[in-house]
C-alpha cells in the first residue's frame, strides 16, 4: 500500500482545502492510519484548526493587499498610499450660484455694503439649505446699487480655534466635520490671548515655493475621514509659537445635493436696507461629494505624473478631473488645431456631473485653477459642450406567441432600452454611436422581438438672432448622405418665420441650401434658392445672411452618410425624438406607436468663435478624459 503524502500544501488557503490537508497530514502518521476523522471528536479540533488557519491567511492576505494602492480596499490605507505620491483626495464641494441684486436705499447713500456671510436659503425636496456670500460686496450709487455678480456658496459657515501648546506631544489640529469643503478653509493665526494681532496663512500649493518663513499650511485627510491642518517646522514653512491661536474658518457643505438650486429666499434686509430685488443669474452648480476610493486610485498616480503643472493637454484634463470633483468629463485641444488656427490658447470643454453645461461662474473658477499651474503665455478658454442628436425611427416586429405582453408594453420596453443606451453608451465626449450596438439593444428589449428596421437622422438645435441679418454654421461633423448629384432631401428643418411666411430648409442635392414654405396645396414654394451651402463630405451646413423674424429654436436635421456617428472635440451625442412602431409579425399590423422618446440636451447659441471651433471635422490633437 502506498504511503500517504503527509506534506502540508501551504498554498491551499480556502477552508475546505486546509481541512483536507490537515486530515491528509494526520493519516500519514501511524497512529491515525485507519482513523475515522468524521466520526470522532477530533473532527471538531480539525475544524477549529482549519478555521484559525483560514482566518490568519485572510488577514495576512488583506495586510499584503492594503500595502499597495491598486489593491487596497480600506479608505484609510488608500489615502495613506496616495499621500506617498503627494496626493490629497478632494473633499466635498459646496455648490455656488450667482445672483442679480438691486438695492433701493431708504436714504441717499454713496454705497451699500453686502456683508460676507449674508444668508440666503433654498429648499430642495423639502430640505432647506443655507447659502452665504463668501466675501463682502459694495454696491455703488453710480451703478444704481446694482450688481449682477453676487456669488453665494452653499454651506454652514463655522469657526474653530486651537491654542498652540508645545507641552502637548504631537499636538494635532483636526477640523471637526468630515463634510468640510477644504477650498473654503481660511486660516488666521492670532499671536496670543493678550496680543490680538493676526497673520493670514495660505494653503501651500507647491512645496518647492515654500520657504522657512512662508506663512502656509497643509491639509490632509486623517484616519477618521476628517481633515487635519499641518503647519511648518521653521524649515518648510513658518513654525507656530506657544500660545498662538489658530483660527480656522470653513464651510460644512452638502455636496451634490444642492446642484440646480434656482430659487433663493433672501434675508429681511441686505446692507441694512429692506427694499431690494434679487434674481438668479446662474443656478447653483459645482457641488460634489468627497472623492471616492476608486477615484483616488485613479487620480493619485496621474497627479504624481503631472507634478502639479498643466503643460500638455493631458495635464489640463487631469488637473480639472482631480481638483474639480463636480466635473464628469473633459475634452481639451490646442488652438493651433482649429481651422483657422488660434495660437496661444488651449480650449477646454467640460461636462458637469448631473448636467450638461457649466455656469459662467464655474468656468471662471476653473480658469483661475488652471492659471496657477499652466504656462504663462497660454490662455485656457472654456467653451460649452455642443450636442449632436441621433434621431432613430424604429420599427420592431414581435411574435405574439412568444410573449404575454401587449404591444404597448413592448414599445415601453424598447423606449427604456433606447434611453438606457444613451446613458451607458453616449452622453460623454468621444462616445460614438455604433449602429450594431444600438440594434442589439433594441432587439434584446424583449425575447418576443424578431427583428427591427431602423433609420437615422442627425439633428442640431440652435437659437437664431431674431430680426438681425446673421449667418449660421451648423457642424454635424459627420458626412451627410448624398449618393449622387441632385439627390436632394438630405437636409430638413423645423419651422421658422422668414419674410412673413412659416418656412423650412431643404437642399437641392448639389450643395445648395434653400428656404421654402408650403402653399395651400401643401406644395413647396421657394423664397430663397441660395440661402446657404451644404458640404456633404464634412457635414457642414451654412445658412448665409438671413433675417429670421421668429423662432425660439430651430432644429436642422440631416441623413447621415453612414449610421456609425462620431463626435468631434467638444461634441456629445444624445438621442432625441426616437419614434417606435411595434408590428405584429404575423399580421403585419402596427399595434403600438410611441414618438418623441428623447432627452432634453441643450440648445446652442451660435457665435462667430464657436462656429470656427465647431466647423472642423477633425479630432486630431484632442484629449478626451472621463471619470
Amino acid at each position: 500500500m502506498a504511503k500517504a503524502n503527509s506534506a502540508i500544501r501551504v498554498t491551499d488557503l480556502n477552508f475546505n482545502s486546509i481541512k483536507t490537508n490537515l486530515k491528509t497530514f494526520l493519516r500519514g502518521k501511524p497512529q491515525f492510519t485507519d482513523y475515522d476523522f468524521e466520526g470522532s471528536g477530533l473532527s471538531n479540533l480539525i475544524d477549529l484548526l482549519a478555521y484559525n488557519t483560514y482566518y490568519n491567511s485572510v488577514y495576512v492576505n488583506m495586510v499584503g493587499n492594503e500595502m499597495f494602492l491598486d489593491s487596497a480596499q480600506v479608505r484609510n490605507n488608500v489615502v495613506a498610499r496616495a499621500k506617498m505620491l503627494g496626493y490629497t483626495p478632494t473633499s466635498s464641494r459646496g455648490s455656488s450660484a450667482t445672483l442679480n441684486l438691486t438695492v433701493t436705499p431708504s436714504t441717499n447713500l454713496v454705497s451699500v455694503t453686502v456683508a460676507a456671510n449674508t444668508l440666503f436659503t433654498s429648499t430642495i425636496d423639502g430640505i432647506q439649505y443655507k447659502f452665504t456670500t463668501p466675501e463682502t460686496y459694495v454696491l455703488l450709487q453710480s451703478t444704481g446699487y446694482t450688481s449682477n455678480t453676487i456669488v453665494i456658496k452653499e454651506g454652514e459657515p463655522l469657526t474653530q480655534k486651537f491654542t498652540v501648546d508645545s507641552t502637548v506631544t504631537n499636538q494635532r489640529y483636526i477640523l471637526g466635520n468630515p463634510d468640510i469643503d477644504t477650498t473654503s478653509v481660511k486660516i488666521k493665526v492670532q499671536t496670543s490671548t493678550s496680543n490680538t494681532s493676526l497673520r493670514t496663512f495660505t494653503e501651500a500649493s507647491n512645496i518647492v515655493d515654500v520657504q522657512a518663513n512662508s506663512q502656509v499650511y497643509f491639509v490632509q485627510e486623517n484616519e477618521d475621514g476628517k481633515y487635519e491642518l499641518l503647519f511648518g517646522d521653521g524649515v518648510l514653512g513658518r513654525a507656530l509659537d506657544d500660545d498662538n491661536i489658530v483660527i480656522a474658518d470653513y464651510r460644512v457643505v452638502n455636496g451634490s445635493a444642492t446642484n440646480g438650486a434656482n430659487n433663493f429666499v433672501a434675508p429681511s434686509s441686505i446692507g441694512g436696507q429692506a427694499s431690494f430685488v434679487v434674481s438668479v443669474a446662474n443656478s447653483a452648480s459645482g457641488g460634489a461629494n468627497s472623492e471616492g476610493i476608486n477615484s483616488i486610485k485613479f487620480n493619485a498616480p496621474k497627479s504624481f505624473q503631472r507634478q502639479n503643472r498643466a503643460v500638455i493637454k493631458n495635464d489640463y484634463a487631469r488637473t480639472i478631473l482631480a481638483e474639480a470633483p463636480d466635473i464628469q468629463a473633459v475634452s481639451v485641444w490646442g488652438g493651433e488645431d482649429n481651422d483657422p488656427p488660434i495660437y496661444g490658447k488651449v480650449y477646454i470643454a467640460a461636462k458637469p456631473t448631473g448636467g450638461n453645461l457649466l455656469s459662467d461662474q464655474r468656468k471662471s473658477e476653473l480658469v483661475t485653477l488652471l492659471q496657477s499651474k499652466n504656462v504663462v503665455t497660454i490662455s485656457p478658454t472654456f467653451v460649452d459642450a455642443t450636442f449632436l442628436y441621433v434621431v432613430p425611427s424604429i420599427t420592431t416586429r414581435y411574435n405574439v406567441a412568444q410573449t404575454t405582453l401587449s404591444a404597448s408594453q413592448i414599445s415601453d420596453k424598447v423606449a427604456t432600452s433606447v434611453l438606457n443606451f444613451e446613458t451607458s453608451q453616449l452622453s460623454l465626449f468621444e462616445k460614438k454611436f455604433r449602429e450594431s450596438d444600438f440594434m442589439t439593444s433594441v432587439t434584446s428589449s424583449d425575447p418576443s422581438i424578431e427583428g427591427a428596421n431602423i433609420t437615422y437622422r442627425m439633428m442640431k438645435r440652435f437659437t437664431p438672432n431674431q430680426n438681425i441679418t446673421t449667418s449660421y454654421s451648423i457642424a454635424f461633423n459627420n458626412g451627410i448622405s448624398n449618393p449622387h448629384a441632385g439627390h436632394y432631401g438630405a437636409v430638413a428643418s423645423t419651422s421658422f418665420t422668414f419674410q412673413n411666411q412659416t418656412c423650412f430648409l431643404d437642399d437641392d442635392g448639389n450643395g445648395v441650401l434653400r428656404i421654402y414654405y408650403l402653399d395651400s396645396q401643401n406644395q413647396k414654394t421657394y423664397l430663397n434658392t441660395s440661402a446657404g451651402t451644404v458640404n456633404y463630405s464634412s457635414g457642414l451646413v451654412v445658412i448665409q445672411s438671413v433675417i429670421i423674424t421668429s423662432s425660439s429654436t430651430i432644429e436642422v436635421s440631416a441623413k447621415p452618410a453612414v449610421n456609425d456617428i462620431s463626435p468631434a472635440r467638444n461634441m456629445i451625442l444624445l438621442i432625441s425624438k426616437a419614434a417606435i412602431d411595434v408590428v405584429n409579425d404575423s399580421t403585419g399590423a402596427t399595434e403600438s406607436s410611441v414618438s418623441n422618446v428623447t432627452t432634453a440636451g441643450t440648445t446652442e447659441t451660435i457665435s462667430s468663435e464657436t462656429s470656427q471651433i465647431l466647423s472642423t471635422g477633425s479630432t486630431g490633437g484632442v484629449t478626451n478624459l472621463v471619470y
